[in-house]
């Protein structure tokens, strides 16, 4: 066993950041009344999901900071051979 796990995150542990050296793209939004649902690619093209406050209204295409900001990690194994998602 190499030790090797996949973290998952759930979109209210991704936080907008404008300071945050990690940038993401912002690819789809979806308005939820007080928040969007973001989703969001980041710079390796891995994507995510992210609540973001309504006052925080991005436009598709537009990079923004985000970090994460996790209460609760859950992990898994990673299967030999198998990649991130």
């Amino acid at each position: 066993d190499n030790g090797e796990c996949d973290v998952l995150l759930r979109a209210d542990d991704i936080v907008h950041d404008d300071s945050s050296p990690v940038q993401a793209r912002v690819l789809r939004k979806a308005f939820r009344g007080s928040e969007f649902l973001y989703t969001l690619q980041l710079v390796n093209g891995q994507q995510l999901q992210a609540h973001v406050p309504s006052h925080h209204d991005h436009a598709v295409g537009e990079w923004i900071g985000v970090r994460v900001q996790a209460d609760h990690v859950v992990t898994f194994a990673r299967e030999h051979g198998s990649a991130a998602a």
